[in-house]
């Protein structure tokens, strides 16, 4: 009598033979037949290629676990619920791999769940010895990465509650526990912060001078904030550093309160003594502030710029009438669909790129330029459109057209200097005469 296939390998957990063809084997995952001449290689290379994660099985869980745990097989076809931590899941290549899931869900896929047994073992998942599938190093590992992700791409801490965001997570690692928005705003950052703080003024101890930035902004929600950055040398090389962002409690932003704030932050850092100048815009109340802590003050040139070039411009009542003109031009393209469209269409003809008009912010001169040049690129499609719309607004003539023209000519050289001068990885000072110079000739 023939006898069947030794069943020592651990790769018999995965396959069985085939009913009528004895020489056949089928595995119990993907349902595929193979051939079983008396040794497994060709059987563990198919697990290896195909359910890699198969070859590694896990320990039983204690005896005091929360969840009884079964081990059962997901076929590809069948629906997944990923509403659960532990759902069921599928591997790359679309195969279905054993997976502990939770007793308490119904299996929907073929067989019967295995019993849990002294002897049997469960699926190892990304490496780990221990029963909730993470060792230690790993965990801290993806603590730190999610952290990090949060504070350099500035996302809201609210992304650990997003449902999107959790399923992904527990499909990349469904033995991964996300932290609450609790525990990431009272511990985790403020763990991280400190530990920062540690670390910067570990290094302020051996710098002798640094600049101060500071400013002062309101968030969403209607809350004012000071911001401090400190510039300076270390190692040879230029470091700056974001070193506090408070709110102002005191609602009326007085010299004197804002004194108050940035002399607070200056002691805690203990830099005092170190501030060569400090760097804000034109305010009345930041510049009567640095004047009462008795430091040297330098205000921003790129706002300067700003100041300057936005007051030129008011100034010129024939470029003012010409702005207001294609204001109401450009106003009209954002906000019709169909003349959008017809200027789409006549830039597809002329075969030129598809662009849009732009808006300009009224209070950023930069913008102004930008809504010029635009208007620029597109004016021979634009022209063409024009005709073609009902109640279109009052065109531009050859003399505005080429006041624009002159004007973007006239503030572009601006705007390069702008950009140069608002660069935070270099020092910009020594920069600023020979560039205003240049701009003046």
């Amino acid at each position: 009598m023939k006898r069947g296939p030794k069943t020592s390998s651990t790769v018999w957990e995965h396959f069985k033979r085939s009913g009528e063809k004895k020489n056949n084997v089928t595995c119990s995952i993907c349902k595929n037949e193979f051939k079983y001449s008396g040794n497994t290689s060709n059987l563990r290379e198919h697990l290896k290629r195909k359910h890699p994660a198969s070859l590694f099985p896990q320990r039983e869980p204690e005896e005091d676990a929360d969840e009884n745990v079964v081990t059962s097989v997901v076929d590809p076809s069948q629906e997944i619920d990923s509403s659960s931590h532990n759902s069921r899941r599928l591997f790359p290549g679309g195969s279905a791999v054993p997976i502990p899931i939770p007793t308490n869900i119904t299996a929907k896929n073929q067989g019967k769940p295995l019993s849990k047994s002294k002897g049997s073992r469960q699926l190892r998942l990304f490496g780990s010895t221990r029963g909730d599938g993470l060792t230690p190093e790993m965990k801290d590992k993806l603590d730190k990465a999610l952290l990090q992700m949060i504070v350099i791409d500035y996302q809201p801490l609210s992304i650990v509650e997003n449902k999107g965001f959790i399923n992904y997570s527990n499909n990349l690692n469904p033995h991964y526990q996300l932290p609450t928005r609790k525990l990431l705003t009272s511990v985790w950052l403020e763990n991280l912060y400190q530990e920062e703080s540690r670390k910067i003024k570990t290094i302020l101890t051996d710098v002798a001078n640094v600049a101060v930035t500071t400013d002062i902004w309101t968030s969403d929600s209607n809350k004012a904030y000071i911001s401090v950055t400190i510039h300076f040398v270390y190692n040879n090389q230029m470091v700056s550093r974001n070193i506090a962002t408070n709110e102002l409690e005191d609602v009326h932003h007085t010299g004197e309160n804002i004194a108050r704030a940035l002399n607070s932050i200056f002691q805690e850092w203990n830099i005092n003594n170190k501030i060569v100048t400090v760097v804000s815009d034109n305010g009345a109340n930041i510049k009567n502030t640095i004047r009462q802590i008795n430091v040297h003050h330098h205000p921003c040139i790129a706002h300067t710029l700003n100041l300057t070039v936005n007051e030129s411009l008011d100034d010129i009542p024939l470029l003012n009438t010409v702005i207001k003109k294609y204001r109401s031009l450009v106003g009209h393209f954002k906000h019709s669909v169909v003349a959008s469209q017809i200027l789409k269409e006549m830039q597809i003809q002329m075969n030129l790129p598809i662009l849009k008009v732009k808006q300009d912010i009224r209070t950023r001169w930069n913008s102004c330029l930008i809504m010029m040049e635009r208007l620029l690129k597109i004016k021979a499609p634009l022209s063409a459109a024009i005709t073609s719309i009902p109640q279109a607004p009052e065109f531009l003539d050859t003399a505005e057209w080429q006041i624009i023209a002159d004007c973007v000519s006239l503030l572009k050289p601006t705007e390069d200097i702008t950009t140069v001068l608002s660069g935070e990885k270099y020092p910009t000072l020594s920069m600023v005469p020979p560039l205003i110079k240049g701009l003046q000739l």
